[in-house]
């Protein structure tokens, strides 16, 4: 774990290959001061709109991960999300 983590190799995909969660490896490697690079936030309004899509067209929670670069498990509540969204933009529009 250690020698991955000097490699910047972040906590949860180290966790991955050892099959443990990102809370352990931090326990072991806590000292290690890696700066890891920069992601950016979410998938912009363009990448949400296509996950929507995906999901309308009956793309599997898996093949959505894999294409999106998420976790299988953060797909349900990202979908949730977005489509209450999208119904309180349309609910808002119709108070107009």
């Amino acid at each position: 774990m250690r020698e991955l983590r000097k490699q910047g190799w972040s906590l949860d995909r180290i966790g991955d290959e050892f099959g443990r969660p990102g809370r352990t490896v931090h326990f072991h490697v806590a000292d290690i001061d890696v700066r890891c690079r920069p992601g950016t936030k979410g998938l912009g309004a363009n990448g949400y709109a296509r996950l929507l899509k995906a999901a309308e067209d009956g793309v599997s929670r898996a093949e959505m991960a894999a294409r999106f670069g998420l976790k299988e498990s953060s797909i349900s509540p990202t979908l949730s999300r977005l489509r209450r969204a999208r119904r309180q933009t349309a609910q808002e529009a119709c108070a107009c």
